[in-house]
């Protein structure tokens, strides 16, 4: 630093370092002061150098991080070629060679910098420390991502890492630099163990606790390991869902901990030896106490000891043990009331064995405790809905007292919403489940809508619903005067553009569950009844559909098609409405049209839609209906949020 011109230093410390207090941590001073160091180490290596130049470059060379981290180094470099004291220090030719090696410094650029310059503060820009990585890391996504949950930091954190100093990694170095290689192979070690990549990144940035820790740890453990009653859900689930249930009671860190890890002596190759290494004998006695004894002994024998030693137990052992019969037992009930069938193949003995032990666990649970505690109400309940059968006597007897079979639809697709809730507490999907409604007019569709609406809204769910845009006010008031002195071909693209736009932003929300009105599928079928009408060129209706089949497939996930025959759609208009009016564009031939659009348009659907529901609803009540499409899409979204645990905790 001795070397550099005093005049610039001193216009550089005064002028530009502060301004790094705008950036994250990872990007903020003590970054660029170390880039600095090894800026003139590396320089030592070419020939020709002037350090001013790589003084200046190092110190420019993220100053914009904060405005847009995407661009940064283009916005770095036009920042110091804006700045006209730079004039005085540099000509007009180094000045050039500046901003090229500031704009060729990042790491995830593919071509190699234009000059030596380049060269050396691309390199010097290396990370050579896991903690530092680690640090910058965590920094820069709790700036950006702020809503982010832990394990999605860690997956975040982890992939970061891996694509760019893994093996294949796109960082690079163009100097000899033997801290940069000995970090790489730091990180190639890391990485190969997710679990203690996970512990490494809490540890280095402070956000370590002991439940967290132990669910990673549980994760981990039973990776690979399914459900044996739901072989669909990974088991990792059910440990997960004891934890967060300990947890919402308020119990303590080693119990919620020991709630995590409850399994994992019984069902892996690990040990309550390797557990107390790890967590502490606390920890360690709270998970033997919910494992059983040799499981070489006989199923009765190993039950009956389990009763027995229950009774012995401290609160805190209890509550562990209490926690993971709530848990099997809820999914067990669910899992019936889904069915409608009490199914108990799936276990070693059959129900009368099943009751026995579970009710002489819960008596066994509370000797000598307060049977009022919440959680112990809790497991009461459960118990007496599996097995002896409790249930709403209000509902059954009073509200559905005429309507039984209603009322066991309903009770199965309740029991379905529920499972979802449970799986919606352990995951979010990566974006809201789209529900797109098309069809006949007249054949249930809004009814069903509405209905679903308010399924999903009681059960919890963010839910957004969108209305169809071609009746709504915007469009009635702001857009239909400009369309209707379109083209038919420019109004179609037009309202096309307006439909997916608000679809994107829908799905750019943190909603649950989007239901929208007839939406990119719906336009699928105007397009081919004026393509058989002969008002649209076929070749335009085939680039039509191409486009928006495709952007349907990356943006709606279930497709809801309804129709019935053309005369039961006008009853259904006459009956509904107090006008005898003739309708003027209801009518049987229209009707007819639109079904036969949309069975001839039915292959095109399955291609456009993960998943497709078409409802003859002629002679259905609308409450049935509504059930059908219910019973169709919980499934679906069942599976949806699966599959985003799986990708999650993969």
């Amino acid at each position: 630093m001795e070397n550099i011109d005093v005049k610039l230093r001193t216009y550089i410390e005064n002028n530009i370092l502060p301004l790094y207090e705008k950036n994250d941590s990872g990007h903020g001073i003590e970054h660029i002061k170390y880039v600095i160091k090894r800026s003139f180490e590396f320089a030592n290596q070419f020939d020709n150098i002037n350090l001013d130049m790589v003084y200046v470059i190092a110190s420019f060379h993220d100053i914009a991080h904060h405005i847009d981290r995407n661009n940064h180094e283009i916005l770095s470099a036009k920042l110091f070629y804006e700045d006209e004291k730079m004039k005085e220090f540099f000509t007009d030719e180094q000045r050039k060679i500046i901003k090229e090696a500031i704009e060729d410094h990042r790491a995830s650029l593919e071509n190699e910098p234009r000059s030596n310059y380049g060269k050396i503060i691309s390199s010097a820009d290396r990370n050579t420390n896991l903690v530092s990585a680690l640090e910058r890391t965590h920094a820069y996504t709790i700036k950006h991502y702020p809503d982010l949950d832990l394990d999605d930091m860690i997956n975040r954190a982890y992939e970061h890492i891996s694509k760019k100093f893994g093996n294949d990694g796109y960082a690079k170095t163009y100097c000899y630099d033997k801290e940069f290689e000995d970090f790489k192979k730091n990180v190639e070690t890391v990485i190969k163990n997710k679990y203690g990549f996970a512990v490494k990144y809490m540890e280095v940035n402070r956000i370590m606790d002991i439940k967290e820790k132990a669910k990673m740890f549980a994760i981990q453990a039973h990776m690979g390991q399914v459900r044996k009653s739901e072989p669909d859900k990974p088991m990792i689930i059910h440990p997960i869902g004891v934890g967060q249930l300990l947890e919402s009671f308020g119990y303590d860190d080693e119990v919620v901990a020991a709630g995590y890890l409850h399994d994992v002596v019984e069902d892996t190759k690990y040990t309550i030896e390797d557990i107390e290494k790890e967590f502490g004998k606390d920890i360690a006695n709270l998970v033997m106490g919910a494992s059983e004894p040799d499981k070489s002994l006989s199923w009765e024998d190993r039950k009956r000891h389990t009763i027995e030693e229950t009774k012995k137990l401290p609160l805190r052992n209890k509550l562990v043990i209490c926690a993971d019969k709530i848990n099997n037992l809820e999914d067990l009930f669910l899992k019936f009331e889904k069915s409608g069938n009490r199914d108990f193949s799936a276990f070693k003995r059959g129900e009368d064995s099943q009751r026995w032990y579970y009710t002489s666990i819960y008596e066994s649970l509370i000797l000598g405790e307060d049977k009022d505690l919440p959680i112990f109400l809790k497991l009461k309940d459960i118990l007496d809905k599996v097995f002896y059968k409790k249930e709403n006597l209000f509902l059954r007897d009073t509200i559905f007292v005429d309507n039984q079979d209603y009322y066991a639809k309903l009770r199965k697709l309740h029991a379905g919403k529920i499972e979802l809730q449970r799986l919606k507490s352990l995951v979010t999907l990566p974006k809201p489940f789209v529900i797109e409604f098309t069809g006949t007019p007249r054949t249930g569709k809004t009814t069903i809508i509405n209905n679903l609406y308010d399924f999903f809204k009681k059960g919890g769910f963010e839910v957004s619903l969108i209305e169809e845009f071609t009746t709504s006010k915007y469009y009635k008031e702001e857009l239909r005067s400009k369309f209707d002195s379109m083209s038919y071909s420019d109004r179609d693209l037009a309202i096309f553009e307006e439909i997916y736009k608000q679809l994107q932003n829908a799905v750019l929300t943190k909603k649950d569950l989007i239901l929208i009105d007839r939406s990119l599928n719906d336009r699928q079928t105007w397009n081919y009844r004026r393509l058989v009408r002969g008002d649209m060129p076929e070749d335009l209706y085939l680039n039509a559909r191409e486009k928006y089949s495709k952007l349907s497939k990356q943006l709606i996930d279930f497709l809801v098609v309804t129709y019935a025959d053309s005369l039961t759609s006008l009853r259904r208009d006459y009956n509904s409405s107090l006008a005898l009016e003739n309708r003027r564009f209801l009518n049987e031939a229209n009707l007819n049209e639109y079904n036969e659009s949309l069975q001839a348009l039915k292959d095109l659907f399955i291609e456009s839609v993960d998943s497709l529901v078409s409802l003859d609803t002629t002679k259905m009540s609308m409450n049935d209906a509504s059930i059908e499409i219910a019973s169709q899409v919980l499934p679906v979204m069942r599976k949806r949020y699966i599959k985003a645990f799986q990708q999650k905790y993969n």
